[in-house]
C-alpha cells in the first residue's frame, strides 16, 4: 500500500478518531500508534534525489522512502471481522 493510498482510505474517516493498528488475524490486538519513520531515517541514508525520479528499489525491493507506522501499547484484544470487513 502507498501512502496516496492510505490517505484515499482514510479521507472519509473522522479527523480526530483515534488511530489504532490491529494485527495477528488468527489472536489479534490492538495497539497505540508510537510514531511514524522512514526507512532512510532508519539507516542513516539520505533519500533526498536531486530529481523528481522515486528513489529505486534495492536488490532487496527496499527503497529508502519507504514509511513504517510503528506499534504502540498494546490496549485489549481485537476482532477477528476485521479482516474481512477492511477496506483495500
Amino acid at each position: 500500500m502507498t501512502v496516496s493510498e492510505l490517505m484515499n482510505l482514510l479521507e472519509d474517516c473522522d479527523p480526530d478518531a483515534e488511530v489504532l493498528i490491529l494485527n495477528q488475524p488468527s489472536y489479534p490486538f490492538e495497539n497505540s500508534i508510537m510514531g511514524v519513520t522512514v526507512r532512510s531515517e532508519i539507516s542513516g541514508e539520505d533519500d533526498e534525489d536531486e530529481d523528481d525520479e522515486a528513489p529505486s528499489s534495492r536488490e532487496d525491493g527496499t527503497r529508502p522512502n519507504d514509511v513504517f507506522i510503528l506499534e504502540g501499547q498494546q490496549l485489549r484484544y481485537g476482532s477477528r471481522d476485521a479482516w474481512a470487513a477492511a477496506a483495500r
